[in-house]
């Protein structure tokens, strides 16, 4: 069995800004670094690495190579492309969907919406099944190792919706932190299952219990 453990990237400022940031390459924020080395400690501490996988942008990069291994990266696991929405405020982008008289999804969460010019949010589980063949992470779960992941919150909800075959919708209701621990065994013979979600306890206690 391989266990996978997933953890989003740290902090950045466009976090703390609540602005969309998808594709765009920001770098963590001070408070960001230190939640990736509390994360990198605790997952050290507690778990065999033996493979390490990360998206290419840099806010998941520089926590993965807190792990002193060879990092592969996939652009399967690339955040959402926002497309017209990188970098506006979720505040601005609700509000003008709450305005559009013509929108039969006005008051709904941006998180939940296809963003213009950008990428379906029903592609995420697709992209995440891609990575799952790439990777050959289910073939490899006859023998034991423990896989981390370094990737963005859209896309690692995609990716535990293609993991734990649930439908599409899910994605609406999964809550991903930055620098949270969420762990799921793969199974090659049943099913796969969720052993934590969102894990945060490591960012906030000294020995991360």
């Amino acid at each position: 069995m391989t266990r996978l453990i997933l953890i989003r990237h740290g902090e950045t400022n466009w976090n703390v800004e609540q602005r969309k940031q998808g594709r765009n390459d920001q770098p963590l924020n001070e408070k960001g670094a230190a939640q990736a080395k509390l994360a990198a400690v605790h997952v050290i501490a507690n778990y065999d690495i033996t493979k390490v996988w990360s998206s290419p942008l840099q806010r998941c990069a520089n926590t993965a190579a807190l792990f002193d291994l060879p990092v592969a990266t996939s652009e399967h696991l690339l955040e959402i492309d926002y497309g017209e929405w990188e970098g506006m405020l979720t505040a601005d982008i609700e509000a003008q969907n709450s305005a559009n008289q013509y929108s039969d999804q006005t008051n709904v969460s941006a998180d939940e919406l296809d963003p213009p010019g950008g990428e379906l949010r029903s592609n995420l589980p697709v992209r995440a099944n891609l990575w799952i063949t790439e990777s050959k992470i289910a073939e490899q779960a006859k023998q034991d190792e423990d896989v981390v992941l370094v990737g963005h919150g859209g896309s690692m909800k995609g990716l535990l919706v293609a993991l734990l075959d649930l439908p599409d919708q899910a994605m609406n209701t999964l809550v991903i932190d930055n620098c949270s621990i969420t762990v799921v065994d793969i199974n090659p013979n049943t099913t796969n299952r969720l052993v934590a979600l969102n894990h945060t306890a490591h960012l906030t206690s000294p020995n991360g219990g």
